[in-house]
């Protein structure tokens, strides 16, 4: 059974007293043992202590605030790639809020608030006549995700797109413009550190016709309705690829589609996703989670590496 949140359990921060209006003066929103489930696409967590963040230039000093006071902090973009536990995290979660203004064009260059949507970025983008990220208009969260995990599909990884990032160094806390040659994109990840909050990115994108990027665009809308759980709730693939395997097709041949712990159950449409189908927990999951790695490594001798961001105390 899941722990309830006790006083033992808060962060740091919200055991002290004036909290909401010191925040407030930083230009963001104290929201004290918010439910995460609320902000992942799983719907499953526990909660945490949350800031939202408005005016992201005053980032540098949210967190000299939060380093003067010893508080250890995570941040959450659209929660889409991420399972949380059940009895929620101790420390505070930092979101950035959506700015209105997120993109600006220059020729076939955008600069873009990670606080973006992805998909709204390659639809703005299509309109004018820039392509090159069709395949990754049908996956979720912030532009800031894709870009932590070098978000991928159908031939198109956002990292072969990027030019410069500019970011807040959480342990030197301070600001940076790095360009290509200065980031590592690989498989599902990046060199950015844990710490390392992205906050805008520069984009250089091929020029088409747009006529031919929404083409591209229904092709790879049409794939993923047909492929994968779209309208339930998942994080994605659970587990990465290894080199020249398939996860799903491995879980597919063992003949776990369909099964179920609790309310979490391996969807019969994609086989490497697991969606909460029945008011699942984050401890449903863990438990489908164990029970595929064991199989796939009896029957393949294959280690499974989470895709999925698992958020603990």
């Amino acid at each position: 059974m899941p722990r309830h949140y006790c006083s033992e359990e808060m962060s740091t921060l919200a055991q002290q007293s004036g909290i909401a209006e010191q925040i407030a003066a930083l230009g963001a929103q104290w929201l004290p043992a918010e439910p995460l489930r609320a902000h992942t696409s799983l719907g499953v967590g526990g909660p945490a202590d949350m800031i939202r963040l408005r005016d992201h230039w005053r980032l540098a000093e949210l967190m000299d605030y939060l380093r003067q006071r010893d508080v250890r902090w995570r941040l959450l973009g659209g929660g889409t790639n991420l399972l949380v536990v059940d009895e929620g995290i101790e420390d505070v979660v930092i979101q950035l809020v959506r700015q209105p203004e997120g993109l600006k064009f220059e020729g076939s260059r955008v600069e873009v608030s990670t606080a973006a949507n992805l998909g709204a970025t390659v639809t703005e983008s299509a309109k004018r006549n820039l392509g090159g990220m069709e395949g990754l208009i049908g996956v979720p969260g912030t532009v800031g995700g894709a870009l932590h995990m070098n978000a991928g599909a159908y031939g198109t990884q956002i990292g072969d797109v990027v030019r410069a990032v500019t970011i807040f160094r959480g342990a030197s806390g301070k600001l940076e413009v790095l360009r290509t040659e200065e980031v590592r994109f690989e498989y599902r990840g990046s060199s950015f550190a844990p710490d390392d909050i992205l906050l805008s990115v520069t984009l250089e994108l091929p020029e088409k016709p747009y006529a031919e990027i929404l083409e591209r665009i229904k092709q790879c809308n049409q794939k993923r309705r047909t492929s994968q759980p779209v309208n339930e709730k998942s994080a994605g693939c659970i587990f990465k690829n290894p080199p020249g395997l398939s996860t799903g097709k491995m879980i597919d041949e063992l003949g776990l589609k369909g099964t179920q712990v609790g309310g979490a159950v391996i969807s019969e449409r994609h086989a490497n996703f697991i969606v909460n189908r029945h008011g699942a927990t984050a401890g449903d999951i863990f438990k489908l989670m164990d029970m595929i790695r064991e199989r796939v490594h009896r029957a393949y001798g294959v280690a499974l590496e989470e895709e999925v961001i698992v958020w603990k105390n």
